[in-house]
């Protein structure tokens, strides 16, 4: 059976970042205040099909480019495309043969992947948010062990916590949402897979128990990573 979740949190500490997104961990966000509610800025996120982070600069920086890292392995996505700000969005980058489509509202909401394609990592997904200059978009990845297996990464944003998950024991994909009090994670929100997950934040680390309706059980856990 499949498992999923997503929560909510609150935010840790770290060093300060330039513009440029970098690999420092950091309590600032990189998104400029005059695209918070708009189509420009910083969107990040979590990959899955392997496991890795993407961030995604949307005219943050005067350019549009993408970082996706992959168990180490850096790609940079760039695209001859234009755009204007203020209005629904679609840009289709590449890296070589790697490719993907990222679709934003005019307003900076319901950014999307599709269309995605990385050498070497079928069936992949790739969840994102938009950071903003109010709130910084962290992200974990980690893995789920017991009665199924697979990687379990989240974004953690706003005081939210968002989850993409690939079972590896059903060759699957899946995402969440739950939240966080006092340091103490529950998955009362939507779980795609009909899993629950328990747990706590410490630091920049996150662990803890998940369970289905099935009886099947086991551990969960995670690390920021950017």
């Amino acid at each position: 059976m499949t498992m999923l979740c997503v929560f909510c949190l609150t935010v840790f500490s770290c060093s300060k970042n330039d513009d440029a997104p970098t690999n420092n961990l950091t309590e600032t966000p990189i998104a400029k205040p005059q695209f918070d509610n708009t189509n420009f800025g910083i969107y990040k996120g979590v990959f899955v099909g392997s496991s890795g982070i993407i961030v995604i600069d949307i005219n943050n920086s005067g350019a549009l480019s993408a970082m996706l890292k992959v168990d180490g392995t850096t790609y940079n996505f760039t695209t001859t495309q234009t755009i204007q700000q203020n209005q629904a969005t679609t840009i289709n980058f590449t890296s070589g043969a790697n490719y993907f489509r990222f679709t934003v509202d005019s307003n900076g909401a319901n950014p999307t992947i599709t269309n995605l394609f990385i050498n070497g990592h079928p069936n992949s997904a790739i969840l994102v948010v938009k950071e903003t200059s109010t709130a910084i978009v962290k992200m974990y990845e980690g893995s789920y062990s017991g009665g199924e297996t697979g990687i379990f990464n989240a974004i953690i944003y706003n005081n939210l916590i968002k989850g993409l998950i690939r079972s590896t024991t059903y060759n699957a994909n899946y995402t969440a949402t739950g939240t966080v009090s006092n340091n103490q994670i529950n998955t009362s929100g939507n779980t795609s897979g009909g899993s629950v997950f328990t747990g706590t934040l410490s630091g920049n680390n996150i662990a803890g128990q998940w369970s289905n309706a099935n009886g099947t059980s086991g551990n969960w856990t995670g690390v920021r990573t950017y």
